[in-house]
């Protein structure tokens, strides 16, 4: 299922400003979305050839520092 490309952005963002400090479910929260559609977004992001985005072992989501 194609995901919306605004909603990509949007979750990368806020990962980015809440670096390892929220969940999936408080991304979802944050950007008044469903957390089926945040976990959509994030799954979409697993399959894509660069990777951007981690879960930690507590579930908080950051993002991949690239030098």
């Amino acid at each position: 299922r194609k995901i919306n490309p605004f909603r990509r952005t949007e979750v990368i963002k806020t990962v980015g400003e809440h670096h390892e400090q929220l969940t999936a479910g408080g991304i979802a929260k944050k950007l008044g979305l469903h957390p089926q559609e945040v976990a959509r977004v994030l799954t979409a992001l697993e399959d894509e050839p660069e990777k951007v985005v981690y879960e930690d072992d507590g579930g908080f989501l950051g993002l991949f520092k690239f030098w």
